[in-house]
């Protein structure tokens, strides 16, 4: 029986040195707080995204309350509190009038103005 162990001995050996070099790699592997996918990790959240909603709502309604901007011409997209305007109106006295009243809401941080002089085409 001894020389039986001493031949399966280095078997033993090479078979416990991968289990523990396996286990080694999975609790590793495992411990991993974040892989890196090269995709940035989303900059939105839900709660962003209602805000944003709730913003461009505001929005919208301010403008609508004013007579002298013709605010149905007007689109507006929010990201972060930051508040774009597009679309077209007939002067620019419309476009420093849809500006101010944005200022006024509660919650913009920014106005990025991309609104036109003009007919909507």
């Amino acid at each position: 029986m001894p020389d039986k162990l001493k031949s399966s001995a280095p078997g033993l050996l090479v078979l416990s040195t991968t289990l523990a070099a396996v286990m080694a790699l999975f609790i590793a592997g495992c411990s991993k707080l974040q892989e890196a996918t090269g995709v940035p990790p989303p900059s939105t959240t839900a709660g962003t995204e209602i805000d944003d909603s709730m913003l461009a709502t505001s929005v919208k309604s301010a403008l609508l309350a004013h007579p002298d901007v013709k605010s149905l011409d007007i689109e507006i997209e929010t990201r972060k509190g930051e508040v774009q305007l597009s679309g077209f109106v007939d002067n620019q006295a419309q476009i420093d009038r849809a500006i101010a009243v944005t200022r006024e809401v509660p919650g913009v941080k920014r106005i990025e103005n991309k609104v036109s002089l003009g007919a909507r085409r």
